[in-house]
C-alpha cells in the first residue's frame, strides 16, 4: 500500500516489490485486526464497512424479532450489532458526522423495531432505555480514552507544561493532578476527537472518585458505567 496524501496518482511510475520471486500486488487499503486503513491513513472506509455489516446484522435480528421480546431484542442487538460498531472507538473519534450518520442510522432502526414490538407488550421497556445505555456507553468509551491518553501516573510535564492556573492550552493539563481543563483548538479534526463535554465529565470524576487509578481496563470501564448511572 502506498501512502501519500495526493490527491492524484504520482507521476513517477511505483516500482514492483518482489517476494519470493513474486510480485507483489499493490493495495488500497490494509485490515489490521480487523480495522481498515486506507493509503490517506483514514477510517473513513472502515466505518462504511462497519455500518454495512451492522446493517446487514441488524436485518437478521429483524427476521427473528417475531419470536422475541422487547427485551430480548435488546440483548440481541447489544451482542450482535452493537458490538460490532464499538470495536475500536477510536476508528470513529475522529470521524466527520456524515459517516457517523451510518452507524447512527442503524441506532435508529433498532430503536423503531424495539419500539413496535414494545407497543405490543405491557410495562415493557422502551427504545429510551437503548438510546441511555448507548448515550452511556459512549460517554465510557470517551473517557476510556481519556484515561490511556493520561494514566494515573500523570501526563509527562515535559510535554505538557506545568500550569498553575487554568489558561487556553493545546495539551489541556492543569497543575500536577489529573484533573484537565477544556482543550483550546481551531481545527476540526481536534474539535471532533476531543469533546469539550467528556473533557469536564473526566474532571468531575476524578475530583468525586478514583477511578483513574484504576489499573484494570474492564473494571474502570465497570466503575465508569456505574458513576454515570447516578443521578
Amino acid at each position: 500500500m502506498l501512502i501519500s496524501r495526493r490527491q492524484r496518482p504520482p507521476d513517477t511510475p511505483i516500482p514492483t516489490i518482489l517476494l519470493g520471486g513474486r510480485p507483489v500486488p499493490l493495495q488500497t487499503s490494509l485490515s489490521i485486526l480487523g480495522v481498515e486503513v486506507n493509503s490517506v491513513l483514514t477510517f473513513t472506509d472502515h466505518i462504511r464497512t462497519i455500518a454495512r455489516k451492522a446493517a446487514w446484522k441488524l436485518s437478521c435480528v429483524r427476521r427473528v424479532s417475531h419470536l422475541l421480546d422487547s427485551q430480548g431484542i435488546t440483548t440481541l442487538y447489544a451482542a450482535q450489532v452493537r458490538s460490532l460498531m464499538e470495536y475500536a472507538p477510536l476508528t470513529w473519534s475522529s470521524c466527520p458526522p456524515s459517516y457517523l450518520s451510518l452507524l447512527d442510522k442503524v441506532q435508529a432502526r433498532a430503536q423503531r423495531l424495539i419500539s413496535l414490538k414494545a407497543l405490543q407488550e405491557p410495562a415493557s421497556p422502551s427504545s429510551a432505555t437503548l438510546a441511555a445505555a448507548s448515550r452511556r456507553t459512549r460517554s465510557v468509551r470517551r473517557l476510556q480514552n481519556t484515561q490511556a491518553a493520561c494514566p494515573a501516573s500523570g501526563c509527562s510535564p515535559t510535554a505538557l507544561g506545568k500550569t498553575t492556573r487554568p489558561h487556553h492550552t493545546n495539551c489541556c493539563y492543569q497543575g500536577p493532578s489529573t484533573v484537565l481543563i477544556v482543550p483550546f483548538a481551531r481545527t476540526e479534526t481536534s474539535l471532533r476527537s476531543f469533546l469539550p463535554r467528556y473533557t469536564r465529565m473526566w474532571s468531575r470524576m476524578v475530583q468525586q472518585t478514583q477511578l483513574h487509578s484504576t489499573s484494570s481496563l474492564q473494571t474502570f470501564k465497570s466503575a465508569v458505567n456505574a458513576w454515570i448511572k447516578q443521578p
